[in-house]
């Protein structure tokens, strides 16, 4: 495409001042313009620290592409569920595809074909934009998004990278995928530039220049703030000179567009959620937000729209998750409590519909933050999980080697939840070897490929090793005669290894064979550890698990209902018994589970949607009811679509399954029905 190619686009005013506001980075813009002037696809791999504003770039590059005529697609990592049938259905969404409601299916194959026929039917005879943020937050997925999908859409299609950190990897190693990246590293502003933002912000920038420059460091977003809270009379640029730090002074003027009490409240509420909506603050906070209150909230500068909600801005989220946990520690952890406890139903209430639980990402997020107390501080803690193949075999056999020579022994404070006591342990070099020694990479990988993951840090170097084997007709024999394993299921009955002897593309369960990392005890290490070993206990129904036996994995289990069977083995020092543990999701189990989870966090059981007593405000989610208590003031659907800051589609949704819920017909049968309650 040649410059004539753009036109001038219908760009609301909103996007106007912000590309006015879009100083210092005159070279990515260039590059970016010039990549869809010659339709030239490949990978931009836009990375940075956090505020250093990739967010406000990528708004540039959909004005640019809306002036192209280019279809662009943006996805947010972290609202995907690290499998491809998520990405797929997410993209189908994306794109208006009708076949979202016809295509059911996990065959990887189907779903690799279904997203590249829907990208290339939106995008038509132009190249296709395809924008991945937050790409840390890929995970597993990765594997797949780059081999089979990427793959197939190279080189007519630009894909946008987005992250806090550079590719590395195989996409760095692979000599045919590191021709297609073309690194765009986004640093702090200049000078010229922090002059530029002033200037156009107003701001005189004698004796101004400098002192702000001093502060802020040309971070985009201190600065930023920094020059909102000036404008609104609030400080001074010299008023931070004494301080080593600017940003807890932004943070607090950040905060002043809340206020008022009520509004804090919500922002601390919002702190402690991964995403949030409206119900979910209704039921969080036991309270009703109302929609005006509730439309104030994600009309604030800190707050990101996302696909199935909103979030505040991380820095942010850090800030006052902090702050909000070490002066109200009890508060803070009942409102966590109550966010527990919301995905709980919803996942049983998914499960009752024989539907795979979406809510299981944000489940895994809250009670992974109970194993890790650390993670309510340090929310921004990055790992990032690949699978095991040829082009990291190298350093999969390197990390290896290097585990070998570098053990050593490890202390970890241990706090008893039940009695609070405080005892420090240690876990020998020796110990810390025992599942090594069974590592058997390329046995495991001619069986499975996705067998084995391998965890990188932020600077892309391998820290940990996990095997999780599935359990099928064609890992049985393999399971049934290698060490770690061959104990539990030689002794399991005929009957229980011929109910998981599923087909071989199928999937009865996994065995967890190995977590091996360079220090368990490692914050980032535990939470890589913790999140992926629960992503796999939500959703693989079934889970045998066996490890070195300590307080910290003996806590972690029984915390997360692992029961300890009386099958042991003795393969890791030879004389040792050690136990497996068992988890059973499969069918309605799961309510059991989450019944005994939320028991354990000090919660009672929810409420059996379909037993007789139960009140029928009962059986309505916080949304319904609020449709219903709207309904029961005579208000239209028009009216109650305003009130609740709903579309009057949804509106007629949520009475279509209220009637359905209630077994009534029309609104006099509700109405009749809730006044007799």
């Amino acid at each position: 495409m040649s410059e004539e190619g753009f036109k001038e686009p219908l760009l609301s005013e909103i996007d106007r001042l912000e590309q006015r506001f879009l100083v210092g980075r005159d070279g990515e813009v260039r590059l970016f313009h010039d990549r869809l002037c010659s339709n030239s696809g490949g990978i931009i791999n836009l990375y940075g620290t956090g505020g250093v504003g990739k967010s406000y770039l990528l708004n540039e590059f959909r004005r640019i592409s809306l002036c192209a005529g280019k279809k662009y697609l943006q996805i947010d990592c972290r609202a995907l569920s690290r499998n491809p049938a998520d990405f797929h259905y997410h993209l189908l969404r994306l794109v208006g595809d009708p076949a979202l409601s016809t295509v059911q299916t996990n065959d990887i194959g189907h779903l690799t074909d279904s997203c590249v026929n829907a990208i290339r039917a939106y995008a038509g005879d132009e190249m296709p934009i395809l924008v991945l943020d937050t790409f840390e937050a890929i995970g597993e997925l990765e594997y797949w998004l780059r081999e089979e999908l990427l793959s197939r859409l190279m080189p007519d299609i630009l894909v946008v990278v987005s992250g806090r950190f550079a590719l590395q990897g195989v996409w760095i190693a692979s000599p045919g995928w590191r021709q297609h990246i073309t690194r765009m590293p986004l640093a702090e502003l200049d000078f010229k530039a922090v002059g530029q933002y002033l200037e156009r912000s107003g701001i005189s920038i004698e004796g101004s220049l400098q002192h702000i420059w001093a502060r802020t460091k040309g971070h985009p977003l201190t600065l930023s703030l920094l020059v909102a809270t000036m404008l609104a009379g609030a400080e001074s640029p010299t008023a931070f000179m004494d301080d080593k730090d600017v940003f807890p002074h932004v943070v607090a003027n950040w905060l002043r567009e809340a206020p008022d009490p009520e509004m804090r409240e919500l922002v601390e509420a919002a702190a402690i959620l991964r995403e949030f909506n409206h119900e979910l603050l209704n039921f969080v906070l036991e309270k009703r937000v109302t929609s005006e209150q509730f439309h104030r909230l994600i009309t604030y500068s800190f707050v990101q729209r996302v696909e199935r909600g909103w979030l505040l801005h991380d820095l942010l989220r850090d800030a006052v998750g902090i702050a909000f946990r070490r002066s109200s520690p009890d508060l803070h952890n009942r409102l966590w409590l109550r966010a527990v406890t919301y995905y709980t139903e919803k996942i049983k209430r998914s499960a009752k519909k024989g539907a795979a639980a979406r809510e299981n990402t944000e489940f895994r997020y809250y009670i992974a933050n109970l194993f890790i107390p650390f993670m309510l501080y340090r929310q921004t803690i990055t790992y990032h999980v690949e699978q095991l193949h040829p082009a990291n075999w190298a350093e999969a056999e390197q990390y290896l080697e290097e585990r070998l020579v570098t053990a050593k022994d490890r202390s970890a404070v241990f706090v008893d939840r039940k009695t609070n006591e405080q005892f420090t342990f240690v876990v020998t070099a020796k110990e810390s070897l025992y599942t090594l020694k069974h590592i058997r990479l390329k046995e495991l990988y001619e069986i499975d490929p996705s067998c084995i993951k391998l965890f990188r840090d932020e600077k892309g170097k391998i820290i940990g090793l996990m095997e999780f084997i599935p359990i099928n007709e064609r890992t049985m024999e393999y399971l049934m005669s290698r060490p770690i394993s061959s104990s539990y299921f030689n002794q399991i009955s005929e009957a229980e290894r011929k109910a998981l002897c599923v087909p071989g593309h199928t999937i009865a369960g996994y065995f967890v064979k190995t977590l091996d990392m360079y220090d368990l005890f490692d914050p980032g290490m535990m939470l890589a550890t913790v999140s992926t070993f629960i992503h796999y206990l939500l959703t693989a129904g079934y889970v045998v698990a066996t490890s070195i036996s300590n307080p910290i994995t003996d806590s972690f289990a029984d915390s997360l209902g692992l029961e300890k069977t009386t099958i042991v083995h003795y393969d890791y020092d030879g004389q040792t018994p050690m136990p497996y543990r068992v988890l059973d999701t499969r069918g309605n189990k799961i309510m059991n589970y989450l019944n005994k989870m939320i028991t354990s966090f000090g919660l009672s059981e929810t409420k059996d949607e379909d037993k007789d007593e139960v009140k029928p405000k009962d059986r309505l989610s916080i949304r319904e009811r609020e449709v219903v208590n709207q309904l029961m003031k005579g208000r239209s659907n028009k009216e109650i679509a305003n009130e609740l800051f709903l579309s009057e589609t949804t509106v007629k949704k949520h009475l279509t399954n209220i009637f359905d819920k209630l077994g009534v017909k029309n609104r006099a049968q509700l109405i009749s029905l809730y006044k007799g309650d």
